[in-house]
């Protein structure tokens, strides 16, 4: 059962929060499609293939003064150099061959200018990305996740979840459906879904969506991991930021469609590059690398007048032309300069494994273990069948409409980290809920000028997880859950926040 209750608005306040103005980077093709990662193999080659988006002299040891010398950019601003790379999509048929799932560009990465408090309750001013800058979102090797799946309330807040959560609350799998009018809002499906509902509900293929930190701590870089100088705020988007991370970057978002419907009724299944069925572990890395102060004039110029996101309407910014025709400028590492990345293969580049999960995926090279299928995803013959009984996760609070504000650009130097961000705090507990238990919750979105207030009934019932072993390793875990509201919501384009 599912109300509608419609209201006009004057502004988008209501959905964008403190937003003001945003960008929408669009990239109308990829610059590289390899096993590069100058963040996490740099020098070397990577585990996984990544399609490569930006400053043609992307390799793998570039920096941003590198990024900054390059020919071309594969991006729509001319003094955008900068790198934005994510994993690669593949096909697994059932007879173990591999191919590529072919990206519907462009690419975007939107710079949302979500401004939002302190810890302690001040407010804050949008900063760009200082040149240098770089982070990761998500996480290569998790396959789990505790937060249910749709997620009911994709707007948050959520003060007390962990940074953890927060990061697999900053991923989407958005099933895309423009005839039917009925698509998704964005981050609102933290799970890659299984083959029989992409083909059956997605007809015009999945959108992959990854939302960065925003709140940070000065430094340009979190060391290792490259994720320890930033963290997301209470609403992953909008919201609080956590102590020791007063200050709020732009905020970046990265939305890449993938042509699963190319492969509507084939058998197989979907997994990302770095062997992941689930999308648990799906990321994303990004390099600034801006010439001429171009973000800062833009802020100053820019931060009110372009509420289209289109980019061309700032005359801060050069548009590209041609910029699909950009490619890397070095040759690849011999040790990959031949390999086969988009197929038909013989399972994923670098001999990688299907990991399923729970458990985290091994690093490559690492024997196989529990949860992880064999090279190729060619399935042995016999195979048992073990059922588990589980609750269904309860609904998250009420949507979360922050007051709008004015972003001011203000200068300020790099500084080093006052404090650490607080300790995690765990889930709450999905357990102990009766079955045929009414849960009520609200979520507001908007559709051109309209602010949408959707009432959502939900049964809570117990489900039923069927997981295969096979040739004695356990295989992935199939939910059949049964839904008596599913909620389509958002806007009939191939990005989230307009054309």
């Amino acid at each position: 059962m599912l109300s509608l209750l419609t209201t006009t608005a004057t502004a988008l306040a209501l959905y964008f929060g403190n937003v003001q103005a945003f960008w929408r980077l669009e990239c109308e093709g990829s610059s590289g499609l390899a096993r590069l990662d100058p963040l996490m193999s740099p020098g070397t080659v990577s585990g996984h293939v990544h399609s490569v988006k930006g400053g043609s002299a992307f390799s793998p040891t570039s920096k941003a003064g590198d990024l900054l010398d390059s020919n071309c950019t594969s991006c729509g601003v001319a003094q955008d150099m900068s790198a934005y790379w994510a994993p690669a999509m593949y096909f697994m048929h059932d007879n173990g061959d591999v191919e590529l799932v072919p990206e519907k560009p462009p690419h975007k990465s939107y710079y949302l200018l979500h401004t939002g408090s302190t810890h302690d309750g001040e407010q804050q001013t949008v900063e760009p990305f200082p040149n240098g800058f770089q982070m990761i979102a998500g996480s290569n090797s998790n396959r789990n996740s505790t937060l249910p799946d749709p997620d009911p309330n994709p707007l948050g807040p959520w003060p007390k979840d962990s940074q953890d959560e927060r990061a697999q609350r900053a991923l989407g799998f958005n099933c895309l459906h423009y005839a039917a009018g009925d698509n998704e809002p964005t981050l609102m499906r933290h799970q890659l879904p299984d083959k029989g509902f992409l083909d059956s509900k997605c007809t015009d293929g999945l959108r992959l969506e990854l939302q960065f930190p925003s709140c940070w701590n000065g430094q340009l870089d979190g060391g290792p991991s490259h994720k320890s100088h930033v963290a997301y705020p209470d609403g992953v988007s909008v919201g609080n930021c956590p102590e020791g991370y007063d200050r709020r970057l732009i905020t970046l978002l990265y939305e890449t469609i993938v042509a699963t419907d190319e492969f509507a009724g084939k058998p197989g299944q979907f997994v990302l590059a770095n062997g992941d069925p689930t999308g648990f572990g799906y990321h994303g890395d990004f390099i600034a690398a801006w010439k001429d102060d171009t973000l800062e004039k833009a802020l100053h110029a820019c931060n009110e007048q372009v509420s289209s996101g289109q980019m061309k309407e700032c005359p801060v910014f050069e548009m590209t032309q041609d910029s699909a025709k950009c490619k890397l400028e070095a040759p690849l590492p011999p040790a990959i300069a031949n390999e086969d990345v988009k197929g038909p293969m013989k399972g994923l580049a670098n001999g990688l494994q299907v990991a399923y999960g729970p458990a985290s995926a091994p690093k490559p090279g690492k024997p196989a273990a529990e949860g992880i299928s064999n090279p190729g995803g060619v399935q042995a013959s016999q195979s048992e069948v073990a059922t588990v009984s589980i609750p269904a996760s309860s609904a998250p609070s009420d949507p979360y409409v922050p007051a709008p504000a004015k972003p001011i650009f203000e200068n300020k130097k790099v500084v080093k980290p006052q404090a650490q961000a607080p300790a995690p705090t765990p889930a709450p507990a999905a357990a102990g809920l009766p079955p045929s238990e009414r849960v009520l919750t609200t979520t507001q979105y908007t559709q051109g000028q309209e602010v949408i207030e959707v009432l959502h009934e939900e049964i809570v019932e117990p489900v039923v997880i069927t997981t295969t072993i096979v040739g004695g390793q356990q295989g992935k875990a199939k939910e059949k859950r049964k839904e008596h509201v599913r909620r389509h919501v958002h806007h009939r384009h191939q990005g989230g926040f307009g054309r």
